[in-house]
């Protein structure tokens, strides 16, 4: 599985990297992944895999899914 971790969330990735690929090698879902990963599901506002926007609670991957994770954005005045 490729993982695009935006923003802040590559903070969370061992190396820094906002790029990883992961072997998921059956149906997983996607929040138990990032429970391996320690990556905690609040910090994540948008899930999106293959394109499409997924619910972070339900949604299911494997290793052949392209998933980005996007952090809430805030600032301006």
């Amino acid at each position: 599985m490729r993982l695009h971790l935006g923003g802040h969330l590559a903070w969370y990735e061992s190396q820094k990297r906002s790029r990883v690929e992961i072997s998921v090698p059956r149906s997983t879902l996607l929040i138990d992944v990032l429970r391996e990963l320690v990556i905690p599901p609040g910090e994540i506002a948008i899930a999106v895999v293959n394109g499409a926007a997924v619910d972070l609670q339900t949604a299911r991957v494997s290793d052949a899914d392209r998933v980005e994770l996007f952090p809430p954005v805030g600032g301006g005045m």
